[in-house]
């Protein structure tokens, strides 16, 4: 397994300027280097297709905002359809000084309302998308923001129109303040809120920096389909300003638009959710080869399927074809980096995510916060100038030098590289790696697009939540005894359609709303042979 320090990460960039500025800067140095969308613009009436274009679409909004109230220190709560306009509106903000709190428009409404009020009465900022999300609960949002600002016309009296302008003022925050809040995924609970400064945002991509620096040339282009207001979008931002780096941001995830997309522009990185590259494994074995141009195929969320990663290699003609993967989270930044070839793809297991890139550190401890020995399990902490600022509504932040505590399980091998094992609050006694056992039954069943193992109610036993491929009959034998191979002869399964899981925005599958969903009627289930 090749080490990343083959990829020179040692020296760590800084800030060139806040990124709230930072989009007329790098647009004055490269005006016509390509920043394209799949779809079009909607709350921006000009073009958007490179750094020129961007720049003036982050003045527009800064304009409108001003002209709408909007001023240094304000928090604004964003929520707007997933698309790249969301990034101009949060550099728009930063330009002004205030505090952009991107929130994903997949949350639930109840969920939103809860960050709005741990927010504390800030303005709210909507696309005709997010309103929709939000129209029936109008007399909440009266209680819990400033003023709902709409940057599209509404019929929607109680909302202000955003299509006023007035010159704004440039005043944007200092590189280690807070310059934007998104939050956490979600997946074991309800979403948590985390503040990055443009210096942290720096720390977090500073790998993808130091690779675009030494690796990538004009010629490029890094396509990607992420959660717009996800940290690691952010960063992806900064990262392509910063050096000029090509860009196509896919808004549209479906395989038809995405072959579209890569026989018109054949990008040669392509990166996105490890749920979304499965939904794409069709498009590895087209006969037009759609994907025949890619030589990077990126993932900073989860660790993906073998059986996707070998698929996504093979479909390839690049000769330097590789997956490139990063463990980390929203509070911490990337911690680990890991590059996988063509002829490693065979022996892949997810589970080893690589050697900490440049500035980054990890240890093992026990629960009494003893580090452990090599090989051996323990709670995983890291040290990494990615680190977030703070929790919104949370105490004061420790010390950068302080370890961070991950929530994860695992182990550093001998040489240097972390194996990630569980999730604490997924965690089984005597169950062994959930992590582990899905990897296993996902690569003996290629019948699933997804499969989840999710703790029941009583703490001590999971259940199966399996999505078939479209059109494919499950076999509740065949998965049984697959199952009973894996370590888990009485594991019980649910089979759903992909599209009816509870997912985040950037599509993990959240367990916790599977847990109250599912729990007590597969356990019923599972007790009354008449229903089995």
């Amino acid at each position: 397994m090749p080490d990343v320090s083959a990829l020179n990460l040692d020296a760590i960039p800084q800030p060139t300027a806040s990124l709230g500025i930072l989009p007329s800067v790098a647009a004055e140095k490269h005006p016509e280097t390509p920043f394209l969308s799949d779809t079009p613009w909607r709350t921006y009436d000009g073009e958007v297709r490179d750094f020129a274009g961007f720049a003036l679409a982050i003045d527009d909004y800064a304009d409108r905002m001003w002209a709408a109230g909007i001023r240094h220190g304000d928090v604004v709560a964003v929520v707007q359809r997933n698309h790249i306009e969301v990034e101009a509106v949060m550099c728009a903000l930063g330009k002004i000084g205030a505090l952009p709190a991107l929130l994903s428009s997949a949350m639930e409404s109840g969920e939103l309302l809860e960050c709005f009020a741990r927010l504390e009465n800030p303005y709210l900022l909507v696309d005709s998308f997010g309103l929709s999300r939000l129209v029936e609960h109008r007399h909440a949002l009266r209680l819990l923001t400033r003023n709902v600002l709409c940057l599209e016309e509404s019929d929607e009296t109680w909302t202000v129109p955003m299509q006023e302008r007035l010159p704004h003022t440039v005043n944007p925050r200092d590189e280690d303040e807070w310059f934007v809040i998104t939050h956490s995924s979600g997946t074991t609970g309800a979403p948590k809120m985390a503040a990055h400064s443009t210096r942290s945002l720096f720390g977090m991509v500073a790998p993808m920096i130091m690779i675009f620096r030494d690796q990538y040339s004009s010629n490029d282009l890094n396509a990607k389909h992420l959660s717009f207001v996800h940290a690691r979008t952010c960063a992806g931002t900064l990262a392509s300003l910063e050096t000029a780096m090509p860009a196509l941001a896919i808004a549209d995830p479906d395989p038809a638009n995405v072959k579209r997309l890569m026989l018109r522009h054949r990008p040669t990185s392509l990166e996105t959710h490890p749920n979304v590259y499965i939904q794409w494994e069709s498009l590895a074995t087209d006969p037009d080869r759609p994907f025949q141009h890619v030589e990077r195929f990126i993932s900073t969320f989860d660790a993906m399927h073998p059986r996707t990663v070998r698929a996504l290699l093979t479909s390839s003609e690049h000769p330097g074809a590789h997956y490139f993967q990063a463990y980390g989270q929203t509070e911490s930044g990337p911690i680990c980096l890991r590059i996988v070839t063509r002829e490693e793809s065979a022996d892949y297991s997810p589970r080893n995510v690589g050697h900490p890139g440049g500035g980054m550190e990890i240890r093992i401890v026990d629960e009494h916060g003893a580090p452990q020995p090599a090989n051996t399990p323990g709670l995983i902490e890291t040290r990494s100038p990615g680190r977030m600022r703070g929790y919104v509504g949370g105490g004061p932040m420790p010390a950068d030098d302080a370890w961070w505590p991950m929530g994860d399980i695992g182990r550093q091998l001998e040489d240097g590289s972390l194996e990630l094992l569980d999730r604490i609050v997924e965690h089984v006694d005597g169950v062994g790696s959930l992590l582990e056992k899905e990897d296993h039954l996902l690569e003996a069943l290629p019948e699933l697009v997804e499969l989840v193992l999710v703790k029941d109610e009583d703490d001590a036993s999971v259940f199966a939540v399996a999505c078939p491929r479209p059109g494919v009959t499950p076999d509740p034998a065949r998965f049984a005894a697959v199952a009973a191979e894996a370590g888990l002869p009485d594991l019980q399964v649910r089979f759903w359609e992909w599209e009816a899981m509870p997912v985040t925005g950037s599509y993990k599958v959240r367990r916790s709303v599977l847990r109250r969903k599912l729990a007590g009627r597969i356990q019923r289930a599972a007790a009354s042979p008449k229903e089995r």
